[in-house]
């Protein structure tokens, strides 16, 4: 069982999709669809001009050079009239033009010469392959399906909807969560730090990442390691209409961390308090009334990871998303790794990059932004520079697409 297939199978019981509302389509970019989007409209709409010239129908009489067609009438772009041609005749047309019924094709206007009312068409122009006529349902017959439920709609997705019908989608609703940092020596901003206190990074981290998946944050503050604040913050979040809920510290063996027996006072239902894994040995995932609560460890690197591998995903299936779980790509070790324990899962943050073999990953180093987390299975200690390893590619939706086949595969 894989590590996402086991936090997945934890969790189950307690991550539900929301349900759906329905929005204008010019803001529906990065919400997830809740039901299949099919054409309400076939793309073209209509039969029409690739080229300008004339749209010329069978017959015409014959010359030396090509034929000659008598011009009847013209049909510009906008034109909502329908024309029909006679054999023998010809209309102008200009890009994007109706196409007159009894058409059989549009002959550029270099393929063509004016004298008199008749338009003589080269031979050249007659012979092409190409009739210059996109004929309507050609790119989208009307009832084709244009998006799966559970997807995320990019740029192209509304592009494609508007010009086949769709005013408003219905999108599944974004998660509220909630989030707040424990720990006494923790302060808001700079201008607070005095020797004994520190910037709480996590709480900028958290915020960010929590948009990064496409659900709405709220952030409930910074909590001192004591009883009566964190059960003031546990009854506030008991009757705020919160989907999820993420913390930070508290979660360690020490005298000060309190977090757990906060949240079960306050009647949250533990699933799990530890995962076998590095970071997240000290992690409890539960539930606190209507919504699924979190509770991380402090350090920020731990924090990311572990938003990446579980927190993550489980605020995508709340929204329907299709494919939630972490993508997982090979890549090859660009250095040496070596552990000190290797009784449990290690997840590292990474660089991953294209080298001449293909994809090759290294440890992140100081100050250097991961792109990806890198999975280290237990029982080994020692992972050579060369050897394949698991990678899963820092969360996003141009990431998903990117790394996914069009089967929903990990490439």
């Amino acid at each position: 069982m894989t590590l996402f297939s086991f936090v997945d199978e934890l969790i189950a019981g307690i991550v539900a999709p929301l349900p759906g509302e329905v929005v204008p389509l010019a803001a529906v970019f990065g919400r997830v669809t809740v039901r299949p989007l099919l054409a309400r409209v076939p793309q073209p709409g209509y039969d029409q001009a690739t080229r300008d010239g004339f749209a010329v129908g069978a017959g015409g009489d014959s010359d030396v050079e090509g034929g000659r067609f008598r011009i009847v009438g013209e049909a510009p772009a906008g034109d909502t009239r329908r024309r029909v041609l006679p054999a023998g005749q010809a209309c102008r047309i200009m890009t994007g033009g109706m196409v007159p019924e009894g058409a059989t094709r549009v002959v550029p206007q270099e393929d063509c010469v004016v004298e008199d009312g008749v338009v003589l068409v080269s031979a050249r122009g007659l012979a092409r392959n190409n009739a210059f006529i996109a004929r309507q349902g050609r790119e989208v017959a009307a009832g084709e399906l244009l998006v799966e439920p559970g997807s995320i709609l990019q740029t192209e997705h509304l592009g494609l909807l508007a010009s086949c019908g769709h005013t408003e989608i219905e999108v599944c609703r974004r998660p509220r969560v909630g989030f707040f940092c424990t720990g006494s020596e923790l302060v808001e901003t700079a201008a607070q730090l005095v020797p004994g206190l520190k910037l709480s990074s996590n709480r900028y981290l958290l915020e960010g990442l929590i948009r990064q998946f496409l659900a709405e944050p709220e952030h409930l503050g910074i909590i001192p390691d004591k009883t009566e604040d964190l059960d003031r913050i546990f009854a506030k979040i008991n009757t705020a209409s919160y989907d999820a809920v993420i913390s930070t510290g508290g979660m360690g063996p020490g005298k000060y961390d309190l977090l757990e027996d906060a949240f079960r006072r306050a009647g949250g239902e533990v699933v799990t308090r530890t995962l076998a894994m590095r970071p997240g040995a000290s992690t409890l995932i539960g539930r606190l009334g209507r919504a699924v609560f979190f509770g991380l460890p402090g350090p920020p690197g731990a924090a990311r990871s572990l938003m990446n591998e579980l927190v993550g995903p489980a605020l995508l299936q709340l929204q329907g998303v299709g494919e939630y779980g972490p993508v997982a790509v090979a890549a090859r070790l660009a250095e040496r790794v070596e552990l000190r324990r290797t009784a449990v899962l290690h997840i590292k943050p990474g660089v991953l990059r294209m080298a001449a073999r293909g994809l090759e990953v290294c440890l992140a180093g100081r100050l250097e932004m991961p792109s990806c987390f890198v999975l280290f299975p237990p029982g080994q200690e020692v992972y050579p520079s060369g050897c394949e390893v698991e990678v899963h590619p820092a969360w996003s939706p141009e990431v998903a697409r990117l790394f996914r086949g069009r089967d929903g595969r990990d490439l």
